[in-house]
């Protein structure tokens, strides 16, 4: 709660405050848990529960270069017109930059998008941020990584 006087009169309002400054701050283990919940929910297909982790700035940019927004990545997981396998994050690094935090990452990725079959390996990185609602993701990426020979 935040207390202001009001001057000359000695009454003391209290206001509610809901804003980044009273939120704890966001930690290298609060970055890397949202970013393992991404991989949880989106390998589960649970578009719902992913909604609730991404910012509403979120954009996702996949390994072809296709650039969606939340809106677009959920409602294609919730349609079912995109298909994930289990997705387990490796190799995982966190660095927390005052209210945002990088975290990088490698995964076998295994979807099926519109009845196409895409497998791969790929390297990502997430930017969480400390928003008034809690940490949220607003940014995915990755990158394909081309086999050897």
């Amino acid at each position: 709660m935040n207390i202001r006087s009001m001057a000359g009169f000695g009454l003391a309002l209290i206001v509610p405050f809901s804003g980044c400054a009273w939120a704890e701050p966001l930690s290298a283990a609060t970055a890397e848990s949202c970013a393992q919940q991404w991989a949880s929910y989106v390998g589960q297909g649970k578009a719902d529960e992913l909604a609730k982790i991404l910012d509403d700035s979120y954009e996702h940019i996949h390994g072809t270069g296709l650039v969606e927004n939340k809106e677009e990545f959920v409602g294609a997981l919730r349609s079912g017109a995109r298909k994930y396998e289990p997705i387990e994050l490796v190799e995982v690094k966190t660095r927390v930059l005052g209210e945002c935090a990088v975290v990088t990452g490698k995964f076998a990725l295994k979807v099926s998008y519109k009845g196409n079959l895409m497998v791969g390996v790929n390297r990502c990185s997430f930017v969480v941020a400390q928003t008034p609602r809690g940490p949220r993701i607003v940014s995915f990426q990755a990158t394909v990584i081309r086999p050897a020979g």
